[in-house]
């Protein structure tokens, strides 16, 4: 039978050929060749498509980032434009440093029902906490003026509730989005943090494109405003500007959507078995490191106390040593983490103002932009270049220190700054913001790769250590702008009636 049927291919081979015989080891390698480029094109096909589909959640989970922290972000870019119609004027940014702080209640309060094994879906979470943020961006973008008395004080009291809101979105979005990001496959969780850093920079694009209000109106008549060369509008008001943020938070609770519900995308997910299996692999490899050091501290325990010996035979104790070296130098990391945050998250942002505002409505405008996207750059330039010696954080410090103290003395004397009406201020002011920025930035990397590297057991006082300092610091520059007279407004009025 075998052989009838190989009798009729090589038959109906022979007849394929017009009667030209073909053996047949020639005739089945051309036929494995034929084989080989359907594989090959088949494979190429399913290449092609997977490619397309990790292009389209690298761009889906970027997308998804930028809602992270756009709210708070966007409302800081847009503070020089606030501070002179509200009533709060130059103090406005300390309280809503201050709302911001309080706003950290929210992933509070999620870790308590979640430590009480409340059942919390991740995903209808996120896409609740997504319109919310949405809808609360939209409802700014109309009331952000409103004003109220509140104790016979005219207070901006719709733009710190929803400044609030927004906080809430942004502070829980560290114990919400990058813990869903767990599902997909590791390699995406460089593009969240891609996304999270263009959260600063898309707002500060469309604040450099709507420009800044530097025109002057004083009360009195006999007062003259700026000359028209010196005098600018906005391209575009508020209200349009916090519309294309809620535009921004919209198109990321879309991108959640596709990347959630979307079967096409499932090949790019971790099933609920693989991720088991990963954190049980992670342990057992925490444990057999865990093994292998606790067997060579022994070992080196045993060499000590053998050989190394002073010369009354009294065995010398360097471990000892060792461990208080080691512990002095993670107190002084996390004192050093507690004052960059005091001053990056806190203190320093209540300050702008007062700093920027004594050269003018646009020094203050180009600070906040350029520092914003100052973050971002540091953070990826961390991704090439991230040392961890003693040197350069030292280093480090003392730039930061340098710079911070410069900028302090600015809000100080801000009713009479140094080189006000020179372009070498403004240029000191703007660069001071820049450098400070991004080595602070730079600086929280490096401390906490430092500590990442120990354990991960330590970036649980990381971020406690972070939390405390940008509260201390916050409460700090309320009480110093609102309660003190060490922090004056500079009046251009009063400068131009002088003359």
């Amino acid at each position: 039978m075998a052989q009838t049927e190989g009798g009729l291919s090589k038959k109906c081979t022979e007849e394929s050929l017009g009667g030209f015989k073909l053996p047949l080891d020639l005739w089945e390698k051309q036929r494995l060749m034929q084989d080989n480029q359907e594989m090959s094109q088949a494979s190429a096909s399913v290449n092609e498509s997977c490619h397309s589909r990790c292009i389209l959640v690298h761009t889906l989970v970027m997308i998804f980032g930028t809602s992270a922290w756009i709210g708070v972000n966007g409302i800081f870019i847009q503070l020089p434009l606030l501070v002179n119609p509200l009533p709060e004027k130059w103090g406005l940014a300390a309280y809503l440093v201050i709302i911001i702080q309080l706003a950290n209640v929210a992933p509070v309060m999620y870790g308590l029902l979640r430590r009480f094994s409340c059942r919390i879906s991740e995903s209808n979470c996120i896409s609740v906490m997504l319109v919310f943020a949405s809808v609360v961006m939209g409802l700014l973008a109309f009331w952000y003026e409103w004003t109220f008395i509140i104790f016979e004080k005219e207070r901006s009291l719709a733009l710190f509730i929803l400044t609030f809101f927004t906080a809430a979105v942004s502070c829980s979005s560290s114990v919400l989005f990058m813990p869903y990001l767990r599902n997909f496959k590791e390699v995406y969780l460089v593009s969240y943090f891609i996304g999270e850093g263009l959260s600063g920079v898309m707002p500060s694009i469309v604040a450099l494109i709507q420009g800044i209000d530097e025109s002057l109106v004083c009360n009195n008549t006999n007062q003259q405003s700026i000359s028209e060369g010196e005098e600018t509008l906005p391209r575009f008001s508020s209200k349009y500007y916090f519309l294309f943020l809620c535009t921004c938070l919209c198109v990321s609770f879309f991108a959640f959507l596709i990347l959630d519900k979307l079967p096409y995308l499932n090949k790019e997910k971790i099933s609920s078995q693989e991720l088991d299996n990963k954190l049980l692999c992670n342990e057992i490899q925490n444990n057999q490191v865990l093994s292998k050091n606790s067997i060579t501290q022994m070992n080196e325990a045993k060499i000590d106390t053998y050989n190394k010996t002073d010369i009354q035979g009294i065995p010398i104790n360097h471990d000892t040593q060792k461990n208080h070296s080691s512990t002095l130098d993670e107190t002084c990391l996390y004192i050093l983490l507690g004052v960059v945050c005091f001053l990056a998250n806190g203190f320093l942002p209540s300050l702008m103002p007062y700093s920027c505002l004594s050269y003018g409505n646009m020094t203050y405008h180009l600070s906040t932009t350029f520092s914003q996207i100052a973050n971002p750059t540091a953070c990826l330039f961390a991704l090439w270049f991230l040392p961890q010696g003693r040197k350069i954080i030292i280093w480090l410090s003392l730039l930061i220190s340098f710079s911070s103290c410069y900028i302090i003395y600015l809000a100080l004397v801000s009713s009479n700054a140094p080189l006000r009406d020179s372009d070498l201020g403004v240029v000191l002011v703007i660069l001071s913001w820049i450098i400070v920025v991004a080595l602070i930035s730079y600086m929280k990397l490096i401390i906490t790769s430092v500590f990442r590297r120990k354990s991960e057991e330590t970036l649980f006082g990381v971020g406690i250590v972070m939390q405390a300092g940008s509260a201390c610091g916050a409460v700090l520059s309320f009480l110093l702008i609102n309660f003190t007279s060490l922090l004056q407004r500079h009046d251009p009025c009063e400068s131009l009636n002088n003359t």
